[in-house]
């Protein structure tokens, strides 16, 4: 595949904690190689347990999941986020993948347990969300409600409409003397 054309010559390594299990992948311009031995250093590691990776290649922004240590990335970070990105754009069925390092069963439990936590995970964060927001509107009075913000805004706008006039108006009658 031409994008992992300049990724030729790179290892990537996947460690999944919990299961010991190590995946050395090969990218280069003829697609990508999986192995689940290597007798070098790689050039990336990615260490974590099947949900955080699971997370990791889910999320469009890894870089909670990565400061938050659920994944750990060493050697050229740089290569691992640049892979991470061309993964994102690919569709990869990857209960299959796992399925041939672990069999069908243990893989489509993963598989299950991988989705109803993103799904979880997502409707969690939404109410997170508006219920922090409806607090600190309501409860706290910390925030303004939405009106509030609109009209505040505009009487910003009008007041510098106005200052602005009376500038021109200023500058004329001055010019004027």
């Amino acid at each position: 595949m031409p994008r992992f054309e300049a990724m030729e010559g790179k290892v990537i390594a996947i460690e999944i904690i919990g299961l010991g299990e190590m995946l050395y992948i090969f990218p280069g311009g003829s697609g990508v190689m999986l192995m689940s031995d290597f007798d070098s250093e790689p050039d990336t590691l990615l260490s974590g347990t099947p949900v955080a990776l699971a997370k990791l290649s889910l999320e469009k922004n890894v870089m909670p999941v990565l400061f938050s240590g659920e994944v750990k990335i060493s050697g050229d970070t740089r290569l691992g986020h640049q892979f991470k990105n061309i993964l994102g754009e690919l569709d990869i069925d990857w209960e299959e993948q796992l399925s041939r390092l672990s069999g069908d069963m243990l893989a489509h439990q993963l598989g299950n347990g991988a989705r109803s936590l993103s799904g979880w995970m997502k409707r969690a964060k939404k109410s997170l969300e508006m219920d922090l927001g409806e607090y600190l509107q309501e409860e706290s009075g910390v925030l303004p409600a939405r009106a509030e913000v609109d009209r505040f805004i505009k009487n910003v706008d009008r007041l510098r409409n106005e200052v602005d006039r009376l500038q021109a108006r200023y500058e004329r009658l001055k010019n004027n003397k």
